[in-house]
């Protein structure tokens, strides 16, 4: 769908150029915008590859796991069900300290590695558990104190003080997730009554 989006906009944008006989400035664009572009890209590249070194080095040398023992009192009360599953609640706060330190491409593998083995503790495997719906709304609250990548993109795009947004992104972010799990929590309670009333 968002591709469809994208092509309308994109079409829509060379069509007005055209009709207002501006398609030159739209070549011109394409031209000299295209450099700058995949410079970018690299940049970017760069600076997620480098932090993705950086969790694999602290993985290796059993940071990640005391991080992951940090979370293990909330989590256990997140996840009450999941208290015997020290490993998938290791997964779980493994994907949240990546989230916390705002690496997206690097917590995606970790996200997908939990799903899986909330997938596998599931015991409708052709319904979303709990544990999943508390999962997601925690991950996608989008819970952030150090957006490495959001100040990475704004470096490379020529921003002076990269980092000045810090504090409202934490903000926002504790915000979302607080609010994701209220959501959660309100919308089982209206299912098991729902459930109850059937």
């Amino acid at each position: 769908m968002i591709n469809t989006v994208w092509l309308l906009l994109l079409l829509s944008g060379i069509v007005t150029a055209a009709a207002t006989g501006k398609i030159m400035l739209v070549s011109d664009v394409i031209f000299s915008n295209t450099a700058k572009a995949i410079e970018f890209s690299i940049g970017l590249a760069g600076t997620i590859a480098f932090w993705s070194g950086i969790l694999k080095v602290a993985e290796t040398a059993g940071v990640t796991a005391m991080i992951a023992k940090l979370f293990q009192p909330f989590l256990k009360w997140l996840f009450p069900s999941l208290i015997r599953q020290s490993q998938v609640l290791g997964t779980i706060a493994l994907a949240l300290a990546a989230n916390l330190l705002g690496l997206g491409n690097v917590a995606t593998p970790l996200g997908l590695e939990a799903m899986a083995k909330l997938q596998e503790l599931n015991a409708d495997p052709e319904r979303v558990s709990k544990e999943i719906a508390t999962f997601l709304a925690l991950i996608l609250g989008g819970l952030t104190i150090l957006p490495s990548t959001l100040i990475a993109v704004r470096a490379q795009a020529g921003s002076k003080n990269p980092s000045l947004i810090l504090v409202p992104v934490f903000i926002v972010s504790l915000c979302g997730t607080v609010i994701a799990l209220i959501f959660n929590q309100l919308a089982y309670k209206v299912l098991i009554w729902y459930q109850r009333k059937e």
